[in-house]
């Protein structure tokens, strides 16, 4: 199994209902692959802390009992009001939770995830050379442009690392959703830009930042009206957050 396979049963895994033979040759691809281990890693986090998010204090609830003991001594034409006003409360807070609290853990989440992704991606690509597929010619990089992202004229220039110059292109896959993949050289140096087209209207966010410590590579996410992105590129030599600021200013 490769990583975009294991990528793809992904969701079948962490919810037991992989079977069979792809459930072994998971098991073995996730013990020889650092990466996607990391990956399932982060996934089975992000449940935890979903679950851990609504039990994370314990209440001293002997004044609680207190009181309720008192309120129930009491008829019950007269508990009524308070009773309806507790249950209106319980769910007005699990409202807000639910509404606020888990859609930003969850993106959050979300976004580190493919951050990783990018980075295992980089690594796979520029290091081990995974992927023959492509393309360098200043005519075929012209017609990718043309077919990923029309009506965006100037995309590259703004997209190209000061002093950098573009050495290829190719489209990947980071956890099923298909990414730009740009590679740009400075000296010996090569930064990668990963690059994707927001639906029209979507709002811009925070986007991740982290470093891959096994590898010395370091992840900034961007994000504006019309596109998603991150850079890729090893620590130290690559400022891809200086990067990544200037393009979620500029695209």
């Amino acid at each position: 199994m490769n990583c975009d396979r294991a990528h793809d049963v992904l969701p079948l895994y962490l919810s037991g209902e992989l079977r069979g033979e792809e459930m072994t040759d998971m098991r073995l691809h996730l013990q020889e692959c650092e990466h996607c281990a990391t990956v399932v890693q982060a996934d089975r986090e992000l449940d935890n802390a979903l679950r851990t998010a609504m039990l994370e204090e314990t209440v001293d609830v002997s004044t609680a009992l207190d009181r309720f003991h008192e309120r129930i001594a009491a008829p019950w034409w007269k508990r009524m009001p308070q009773l309806i006003s507790l249950r209106m409360a319980a769910v007005a807070v699990l409202l807000v939770f639910a509404l606020i609290g888990l859609p930003r853990l969850y993106v959050h989440q979300a976004q580190r995830n493919m951050a990783l992704a990018a980075a295992s991606d980089h690594y796979d690509d520029l290091v081990l050379l995974r992927h023959p597929d492509w393309e360098y010619k200043p005519e075929d990089i012209t017609h990718f442009m043309e077919a990923q992202f029309p009506h965006k004229e100037n995309l590259l220039a703004s997209i190209t690392p000061a002093g950098a110059s573009l050495e290829k292109v190719r489209v990947c896959n980071l956890r099923g959703t298909s990414y730009a993949h740009f590679v740009f050289m400075t000296g010996r140096v090569e930064t990668s830009v990963y690059l994707l087209a927001n639906p029209e209207g979507s709002p811009s966010y925070q986007a991740a930042h982290l470093r891959d410590g096994d590898h010395g590579l370091e992840v900034a996410g961007f994000s504006s009206g019309g596109l998603t992105g991150m850079v890729v590129g090893q620590h130290g030599f690559v400022p891809t957050m200086d990067i990544a600021h200037r393009l979620s200013q500029t695209l």
